[in-house]
């Protein structure tokens, strides 16, 4: 009868641990922010950045005789109001089985991309985007801690003191876009990614929905940190590990100038 209670007894303990863990990897999914996707609201034109805006001066807009009046998608586009970017970290906290997704966002965005025609076909030119990470904020929850606290923590890792923009410079490259498509299409976009003082080769995988003057775009790409001089805490048995493959993520809004 004793054995037979005990049984029972740890028999149940091992389906409340199940259940909690179950229901820890549930709240996780459930609250974890979706990744960015293409705005969903239309864009309008606002006043030119102040020329003493620090990201406008980051990323100064080339001279471009005159404004294009054409239909296609050749032209000057500058980042609009409602962009927003961030990252994505996979991290594990000692006092939690299940792992989780840090996520953190900013609406610091500027930045134009400089879109010419060759063969017939849009072609980037040049282009310049900029993120002020000292305004990242974490936007994901977890059970008992203030995710806030590890925004302090991350601008520290990008040395945001000293660096405070990560910035990408996109090579020139042909675009099978058409201004006439209303679907969402399709691009690759490489260029040169600048974090904490280090440029790096990154490529970036986007979604396009081109609509007359305003285009929306969104994707990611993975980052190994590491190699860019920015140290995650990866120690075992520490109070967290995190990969130090982290995801970019943007969500932009373009008019043409």
């Amino acid at each position: 009868m004793r054995f037979a209670l005990a049984w029972k007894v740890l028999a149940a303990s091992v389906l409340l641990a199940v259940a909690a863990t179950v229901g820890a990897i549930t709240y996780f999914n459930h609250a974890r922010p979706a990744s960015l996707g293409l705005a969903s609201f239309t864009p309008r034109p606002t006043a030119s950045a102040s020329p003493d805006d620090p990201l406008s001066l980051v990323c100064r807009r080339p001279a471009v005789p005159g404004a294009s009046t054409g239909g296609g998608v050749e032209g000057l586009w500058v980042i609009q109001p409602g962009s927003v970017a961030g990252y994505r970290a996979r991290e594990q906290f000692a006092e939690l089985t299940s792992p989780h997704e840090a996520v953190a966002r900013t609406d610091s965005v500027r930045g134009w991309v400089l879109i010419g025609e060759s063969g017939g076909s849009p072609r980037i030119e040049t282009g310049c985007i900029v993120v002020d990470v000292r305004t990242l904020r974490s936007v994901d929850e977890i059970p008992g801690f203030n995710t806030s606290d590890r925004d302090s923590a991350s601008r520290d890792f990008l040395g945001a003191g000293q660096h405070p923009y990560v910035v990408f410079q996109p090579y020139p490259v042909g675009l099978q876009l058409s201004a006439a498509n209303t679907g969402v299409q399709h691009a690759k976009l490489s260029g040169d990614l600048e974090i904490r003082g280090t440029k790096k080769t990154e490529q970036f995988t986007l979604d396009i929905l081109v609509s007359g003057a305003q285009v929306a775009a969104a994707g990611s790409t993975v980052v190994p940190v590491n190699e860019f001089g920015i140290e995650v805490p990866q120690e075992a048995g520490g109070f967290v590990r995190v990969d130090p493959r982290i995801t970019l993520e943007v969500s932009l809004v373009l008019l043409k100038a």
